[in-house]
């Protein structure tokens, strides 16, 4: 479930991915599509994400703790 390497966990990674995909693709029915403010919760969610893994491939990232 984690790459062993990056400890990112892989599941919370694909699904990310597809309620990004899902909000950002154009919908036929305008009452079914997300608003505004749902697609911007999911990005800024996206965003974080990638600079948590950013961090946890980082290997001096929170060194400063173990001394």
């Amino acid at each position: 479930m984690t790459a062993a390497r990056s400890n990112v966990n892989t599941e919370l990674d694909k699904h990310l991915k597809e309620l990004l995909k899902e909000v950002m693709k154009k919908h036929d029915d305008p009452t079914n599509a997300p608003s505004l403010t749902d697609k911007m919760k999911v990005i800024d969610r996206v965003l974080k994400w990638e600079a948590i893994k950013g961090k946890l491939q980082d290997g001096d990232w929170g060194a400063g703790f173990s001394e």
